[in-house]
C-alpha cells in the first residue's frame, strides 16, 4: 500500500468539465505543476506495493475500484509519483492511454490541499 497527501494543486489540474486528475510527486517541473496535482508519499512507494485491476484506491473517505490499469502506472508511481486518475468509463482499447488508472465508481472526487490518497 501506499499513501500520500495532496500538497499542491496546480491553477489548471482540476476542471469540471474532465474528470481525471494528473498526479505527480514534488518532482515535477514548473510547467508540470499547472496542469498537476502534487502528492508527498508517507512510505515508500516500492515496498509492499501491489496494484492491479480490482484492486482499491481511496481518496479521504471515498473508495474508488481499479478498472483498468495501464502498463506505465506502476513503474511511474514508484518513480516519479505518477498517474493519471480516470473517472469515466474504461474505453475501448485503442483509445486507452498506459499511464491511467481507471477508476469506478464514476464520481470526481473533491481534491483539495491535505487529501490522503491510499493506493493499495
Amino acid at each position: 500500500m501506499i499513501k500520500s497527501e495532496v500538497i499542491e494543486i496546480g491553477a489548471k489540474a482540476v476542471s469540471k468539465d474532465e474528470p481525471m486528475v494528473i498526479l505527480f510527486d514534488e518532482t515535477a517541473s514548473p510547467r508540470l505543476r499547472e496542469v498537476s496535482v502534487i502528492q508527498r508519499f508517507e512510505n515508500d512507494a516500492v515496498e509492499n506495493y501491489d496494484l492491479e485491476i480490482g484492486s482499491k484506491i481511496q481518496i479521504d473517505d471515498q473508495v474508488y475500484h481499479v478498472k483498468y490499469l495501464g502498463e506505465l502506472v506502476k513503474r511511474n508511481l514508484t518513480t516519479i509519483g505518477h498517474t493519471v486518475l480516470n473517472f469515466k468509463p474504461v474505453p475501448e482499447k485503442e483509445h486507452l492511454q498506459e499511464n491511467v488508472l481507471y477508476l469506478e465508481p464514476h464520481t470526481m472526487p473533491v481534491i483539495k490541499q491535505g487529501t490522503q490518497i491510499i493506493y493499495g
